[in-house]
């Protein structure tokens, strides 16, 4: 096993000055900003890839803010092959490796989550930005192909095709690429069939999408069955005759219905031109379709599919023969556990995935036969592994632990285990090691959480502070995270617990890794806010610790964290002292929705306005630090502004900041940094420092 890190991370380690302290051995304002950018600047890898031939990785590696992608071979030490040297919020995403990876495609620019949106532009350049391809000869040569997204090679590596919104682009890498399909919608997903005659891809249609397939030699596009559905996640067979994908379909209300069933599993015969439904899952438990980020689909062999299944109430990978009348799924992976991250081995007989088997505050990367042979442990790391890829015969994963952030270990097959050197950090940073913790919220529900404490006597009363991730369907770790958003809330924590502060990370329900239960718990969100339950009981549980002053509280999060920051402050002032809303969303309520009578809508509507900050506003006394980036597209800038009005109306205290040109999760280093900065800066006024 070979953890990959370069010289570049070390020597950083090595330089890094010495942080100003206060007398009690807290950090002060200014060496809080120095931990802050020492740990901000800290090596974090995403987007791994494998070439399915030999034994090449890729990924990207985020250092100091700057993005740039390395590639191993054989677990060898990483080489750098772009050289980009700017923190300007240019992202690095999509890539793609030829089957012999000697060639690589990624994407410059744009936003990973809206491709077919203008390319952000935090650095405030002069001109306009663009979401460009680029393709990596094996020569090093770095060639721009055009404006889009989806890179992918033939099984060849001969020719490439990518996308633009509802154009199709292809043709003969090291030459001229050209358009030849366009439709109305976005192109979402590329494949190539195995004989490199077609490609197979999902058009996003808004109310629904639909499966396509364009043939090179005909120049023709079809499409398979569609429907009045989300058709998604298409999935060559290994001998191309055949595809499969998911039928989904949403709710229209908040209400479940005990015989409700939402998705099924579909196969298109290519042959013949029929489709068929060949499993849908029982109503109850798994009967909406749920999946991990960046998986889907898996083939066996030409009559198994692999999919996901939270049948059991847990996230669980499955198998189930296409050939069968009345067939029964097949779980591979264990139940009581989730999984996040699965792949196939290069012969497909067994089955690679990452899960929080037998610790569901602990992640780690997994083997299972597909002949149902006992699962094992691709390692023996304490690490967090979340992600995994694989290479040939080698499987890659990203690894992540209290003090290191997101970075690649490498599994080579046939080789033991080797013992990593953790490159070690300077003596400097103030890095505690986070406390796995459990609660109970006032209804009942088992609450999960890590508690920050700072190092030191527990004797002295410390200010505390509650922390609430987004999504919400997330969940915190004793770890960096593998996500780059809470590796830096992550980070700012652990700044936080050097001030002197004690902060708990609370796993509200709504999030994942606990099952499906505490995913859809009831009354969650705009149906009630039932995870604020939770939050609260995490004050509730800070308050019994002897560390604690339980009169100088406060709360801060991003996103769906932004929302619940609100709530506590707007419901609970007398509890929250103060809190830091980063682009949180402060008005739920939504637009009437078609199929629901009037009298359903003002039902609807009214339960999301309990459900929102700004319902108990009048209650809002306490001080509030608001950023949101005003190009922000999860939530809408227009949510701050209001309530800021709001707040001015009321009387209330806050400190407002803007990012002009920036995204929803902020793509400049420093302006993650800044916004720290004033975060410290608030809390240390209004809760730090202030008196009962």
């Amino acid at each position: 096993m070979k953890h990959l890190l370069g010289s570049a991370f070390l020597l950083a380690a090595i330089t890094a000055p010495a942080y100003a302290q206060t007398p009690s051995g807290t950090l002060d304002a200014a060496g809080a900003t120095q931990q802050l950018k020492t740990l901000l600047a800290l090596p974090f890898a995403n987007d791994l890839v494998g070439a399915s031939k030999v034994q090449r990785f890729a990924w990207v590696e985020k250092r100091n803010g700057v993005r740039n992608i390395l590639v191993s071979d054989a677990g060898a030490v990483p080489k750098q092959i772009t050289h980009y040297t700017q923190d300007d919020g240019t992202d690095i995403w999509g890539l793609a490796l030829s089957p012999d990876g000697s060639t690589v495609a990624y994407v410059e620019g744009g936003d990973p989550e809206y491709p077919d949106d203008p390319s952000p532009n935090p650095d405030l350049k002069p001109v306009e930005t663009r979401q460009l391809v680029h393709v990596i000869s094996a020569s090093g040569k770095d060639t721009i192909v055009g404006e889009g997204c989806n890179p992918t090679f033939s099984s060849d590596g001969k020719m490439i095709a990518y996308s633009r919104k509802g154009t199709l682009y292809l043709g003969v890498v090291g030459k001229e690429i050209k358009p030849v399909l366009t439709q109305r919608g976005s192109i979402v997903s590329l494949q190539w069939s195995p004989d490199k005659t077609r490609l197979l891809f999902t058009l996003d249609r808004d109310t629904h999408s639909i499966i396509g397939l364009w043939s090179i030699k005909e120049s023709k596009v079809s499409f398979l069955d569609p429907a009045l559905a989300q058709d998604m996640q298409p999935e060559f067979s290994p001998d191309g005759h055949a595809v499969a994908f998911v039928r989904t379909h949403s709710s229209v209300t908040y209400h479940k219905n005990k015989d409700a069933r939402f998705w099924s599993l579909q196969i298109y015969n290519l042959d013949t031109g029929k489709n068929r439904t060949v499993w849908t899952p029982s109503a109850g438990q798994g009967a909406k379709f749920w999946s991990a980020e960046g998986s889907g689909l898996l083939w066996a062999d030409n009559t198994h599919v692999l999919f996901p299944w939270e049948g059991s109430g847990w996230l669980r990978v499955c198998s189930v023969a296409i050939d069968v009348e009345q067939n029964v799924p097949t779980c591979l992976t264990p139940d009581q556990a989730e999984i996040s991250s699965y792949r196939l081995s290069a012969d497909r007989k067994a089955l690679f995935y990452t899960s929080n088997a037998g610790n569901v505050d602990k992640w780690h990367a997994w083997q299972v036969g597909l002949d149902g042979a006992h699962a094992t442990r691709l390692s023996n790391s304490a690490d967090m592994e979340t992600d995994l890829a694989v290479a040939g015969n080698d499987v890659a994963v990203i690894a992540a632990n209290a003090n290191q952030p997101a970075h690649v270990v490498i599994l080579a097959k046939g080789q033991s285990p080797k013992t990593p050197v953790d490159p070690q950090l300077p003596s400097s940073v103030h890095l505690v090691t986070p406390q796995d913790v459990q609660f109970k919220s006032a209804d009942g529900i088992e609450v999960h959480g890590q508690l920050f404490r700072p190092a030191g006597t527990q004797s002295d009363k410390h200010p505390a502070l509650v922390f609430v991730h987004g999504g919400p369907h997330r969940q915190m770790l004793a770890a960096f995270n593998s996500m780059g958003y809470y590796s830096n809330a992550y980070a700012m924590n652990q700044t936080l617990a050097a001030q002197g502060y004690v902060v708990l990370s609370v796993n509200y329900r709504s999030g994942t890794g606990y099952g499906e239960a505490f995913r859809n718990a009831p009354e969650i969100g705009r149906a009630g806010a039932s995870e604020y339950r939770d939050v609260l009981a995490g004050a509730t549980y800070l308050k019994t610790l002897s560390d604690v002053d339980p009169h100088r509280i406060g709360i801060w999060g991003g996103s769906w964290g932004g929302y619940l920051t609100a709530l506590a402050l707007a419901r609970n002032s007398d509890i929250f002292r103060s809190g830091a809303d980063f682009h949180g969303v402060h008005d739920m309520t939504r637009t009437d929705k078609i199929g629901l009578s009037p009298s359903e809508n003002k039902a609807a509507h009214d339960l999301e306005w309990q459900s929102s900050p700004v319902a108990d506003i009048a209650h809002w006394h306490a001080p509030v630090l608001l950023v949101h980036g005003d190009d922000d597209y999860n939530v809408e800038f227009s949510q701050s502004t209001l309530l800021a009005r709001m707040l001015s109306e009321q009387g209330v205290n806050y400190e407002e900041h803007s990012f002009p040109n920036e995204r929803h999760a902020f793509l400049r280093m420093q302006d993650w940094l800044t916004a720290y900065q004033w975060t410290n800066a608030f809390f240390a006024r209004t809760l730090k420092d202030s008196q009962p």
